[in-house]
């Protein structure tokens, strides 16, 4: 393999690109750094079932998500590492192996079910921009610029317009529960089921999985 595809791996793997594609990163992401009573620090997380969906273009939102825990073993080698990205394939790389060895090995780590929700902070905020310029050229006050196609005519006087914010996702916990192995074997083998019913409901509820509902509510600032 040529050097730079070598340095590139992570942009030809199937396997981590479909692990990015599918959610199941983002869904690594909200059992390790949202939901902080789940024990993961020296811990892989392992994503046994989830039903993500799209909340917008860009909000990765999830019916639920369910998880299991490992030790880590393995220590991954960043030494190669140049970049970011280079790093969480090594990560990811690393977690993969370990897992399916201990795996192999009949090792079954607590599992957790995780429901969340997704939120836009930056909803219904507007950013107010000033035409500067003969070419319906907008300058907010924090001196961004923005170009708006001209459809007609400019003005007889300097004009504002008002455009929405990025989106700024947010996840909340909203129910969380330690899983027997039973009850984790029932989410993975009931997956179909369980997304139909929420989405007949519109939102998931603890019930819909056979638990009592909780208040519970949490997030790592």
């Amino acid at each position: 393999m040529p050097q730079k595809e070598a340095k590139e791996e992570w942009k030809y793997d199937a396997d981590y690109i479909r692990y990015v594609e599918s959610g199941e990163s983002a869904a690594v992401f909200v059992v390790r750094d949202i939901a902080i009573s789940i024990p993961t620090k020296g811990k892989w997380t392992d994503i046994i079932s989830m039903s993500p969906y799209w909340q917008d273009k860009d909000g990765r939102a999830f019916r639920w998500i369910a998880a299991e825990l490992f030790p880590r073993k393995i220590r991954p080698d960043y030494s190669e590492c140049k970049t970011d990205e280079e790093k969480k394939y090594i990560t990811w790389k690393t977690a993969h192996e370990d897992i399916s060895q201990q795996r192999s090995e009949g090792y079954s780590g607590p599992k957790y079910l995780i429901l969340c929700t997704l939120h836009d902070k930056n909803k219904g905020k507007l950013k107010k921009f000033t035409l500067t310029g003969i070419f319906k050229r907008y300058r907010s006050e924090d001196g961004e610029i923005r170009d708006i196609q001209q459809e007609e005519g400019m003005p007889d006087k300097p004009e504002t317009i008002n455009l929405p914010l990025p989106h700024k996702w947010e996840y909340k916990i909203t129910y969380l529960k330690k899983l027997n192995n039973e009850q984790a074997e029932y989410i993975e083998s009931h997956e179909a089921e369980l997304k139909a019913k929420i989405d007949a409901e519109g939102k998931s509820s603890p019930e819909i999985f056979g638990f009592k509902s909780g208040k519970k509510k949490e997030s790592r600032k």
